[in-house]
């Protein structure tokens, strides 16, 4: 079973919480560091506006997200892909920024 739950638990901005398999675990390093180098590589797209780029990258990440328990992610994925198919740079940008903060703050707990 995996849900995403916000940790409420100080003043601070709330962290979100993922609990993934744990038959997951020692995969998870890496596909952390495959977002971030997407996230990147869609920036740098985005900057040369590179749309059938950010929408094969945006269309894996939508699946990788799902395969692993992360459903924001595929949520993000999905909505850079539809506005890369009609070639609008600035919601792009909004779930770039988005899920940059995202993998930055995600907090994962292993069941």
């Amino acid at each position: 079973m995996n849900h995403t739950s916000l940790d409420q638990s100080s003043g601070a901005p709330q962290a979100p919480i993922v609990h993934i398999e744990s038959d997951f675990e020692a995969l998870l390093p890496k596909f952390m560091a495959n977002r971030k180098k997407e996230v990147a590589a869609m920036r740098e797209a985005l900057a040369q506006r590179d749309f059938e780029t950010i929408r094969k990258i945006a269309h894996g990440m939508k699946g990788a997200g799902g395969s692993y328990g992360f459903d924001l992610i595929t949520t993000m994925g999905a909505t850079m892909e539809q506005a890369a198919k009609s070639g609008a740079a600035d919601p792009i940008r909004t779930e770039l920024d988005a899920l940059a903060t995202y993998l930055e703050r995600v907090q994962v707990v292993f069941d």
